[in-house]
């Protein structure tokens, strides 16, 4: 499993927040990115979300799409309005090519189906975050 060479770092944990009003997903989510080493953060819906992305930075989001309230996508903007460099990665159990590219031109890095494989979404946070920072962590994950 990825994640070990760039979250297992104490000195620099990525940092990362679960977005899903659904307890359960929300929480098997955060359990196997911590134990793949992330420190994670979550809410159970968008505007706690926008809340602690404003007032504590994490290095990447993991949103639910329909979540009451709050859309995805709602939220996918309103991050980028807040820190426009944090990758967002959307999940959503309606796959529809529509909603996906609508999700990745309002800059999200892709759109996952659930049941999420989580294995894939640990290497599409990696990859997400190698991106964002020139290719180091690409080497560090490999």
């Amino acid at each position: 499993m990825c994640g070990g060479g760039v979250g297992s770092q104490a000195e620099s944990r990525t940092r990362v927040l679960v977005v899903d009003d659904e307890p359960d997903a929300r929480e098997l989510i955060a359990l196997a990115l911590s134990q793949a080493g992330f420190e994670v953060d979550d809410a159970a819906d968008g505007f706690t979300a926008l809340t602690k992305v404003a007032h504590g930075r994490p290095d990447l989001v993991v949103t639910d799409l329909h979540m009451p309230g709050m859309h995805g996508l709602d939220l996918l903007q309103r991050i980028r309005r807040i820190h426009a460099d944090v990758p967002v990665i959307i999940a959503t159990g309606l796959e529809t090519y529509d909603l996906c590219t609508s999700a990745e031109s309002y800059g999200a890095v892709t759109c996952l189906v659930k049941p999420l494989n989580l294995d894939e979404l640990i290497w599409t946070i990696e990859m997400a975050l190698a991106t964002r920072d020139g290719g180091a962590r690409a080497d560090a994950a490999i």
